[in-house]
């Protein structure tokens, strides 16, 4: 029966609706430094879940984003994304594996963000020679 089914249906929405599940962990992660505006993202993702403050009414609102653009790939998003954080217009930058081949994060002379860099690792590779590889990203 149809009505049923709707009926079933909206029952489990609300139910999974109601549940106060905890964000994803690096979406938590970009929205408690500072979210898309000051923290440069340099993944293999897609979308994102996004924290903003609503200016209407003051509350915070949650919403999902894409992180591609029209006519730009994930690559050229993570070379801009890698750009900002060289230049010092965002400070904080997370990068994920997926997206990390190549990258050079280092303070030298070359880019205008020469602060002292901080490196945390959220999820450890299985292997020693990706963990190193990984702290190379931004150590030297």
């Amino acid at each position: 029966n149809y009505h049923t089914s709707v009926a079933t249906l909206k029952y489990w929405y609300d139910e999974v609706s109601a549940l106060d599940l905890p964000p994803n962990p690096l979406d938590r992660l970009l929205n408690e430094l500072g979210g898309p505006s000051k923290v440069a993202e340099m993944t293999g993702r897609k979308t994102r879940m996004v924290t903003r403050t609503c200016e209407r009414t003051g509350k915070e609102i949650v919403s999902f984003e894409k992180r591609v653009k029209k006519n730009k790939d994930a690559d050229s998003i993570n070379i801009e994304e890698r750009q900002y954080f060289q230049s010092g217009e965002k400070l904080i930058a997370i990068i994920s594996e997926a997206a990390s081949t190549g990258v050079s994060l280092h303070a030298d002379r070359r880019v205008a963000n020469t602060r002292r860099r901080v490196h945390i690792t959220l999820e450890l590779p299985w292997s020693a020679d990706k963990a190193i590889q990984q702290l190379g990203r931004s150590h030297r």
